[in-house]
């Protein structure tokens, strides 16, 4: 049995170079960084252990700090939504300044009940 030699060109389904695309030139023409990509630096308190035990000393606390919830430029227009312990079927929008108004969602936008 003898083997039929083939070339790149024959059996490449994609690019025939590896790298990273830079920019498109035109049609059908690519510029491409091909050489040893650099290693991402990842920074000490990226790391993973760092992370999960930041998330587990998060987790461990009941509830959200109010400051974390409502900041940014524009906090009048952030709102805490959570379920109406007496009727689950309502829920109650929450302010920054701290006025609490039950209503309903009706196809995903907060209505406001009348009463």
């Amino acid at each position: 049995m003898t083997r039929e030699k083939t070339t790149a060109r024959d059996s490449a389904k994609g690019p025939l170079v590896q790298g990273r695309s830079v920019a498109t030139l035109g049609r059908g023409m690519e510029l491409v960084k091909v050489g040893k990509a650099p290693r991402p630096v990842v920074r000490p308190e990226d790391n993973t252990t760092v992370l999960l035990k930041k998330a587990a000393r998060a987790l461990n606390k009941p509830g959200i700090d109010r400051a974390d919830v409502f900041r940014g430029p524009n906090a009048a227009k952030i709102f805490a939504y959570y379920a109406y312990p007496q009727d689950p079927t309502r829920v109650v929008r929450e302010a920054a300044d701290g006025t609490k108004v039950i209503g309903r969602l009706v196809e995903g936008r907060f209505r406001a009940s009348k009463a």
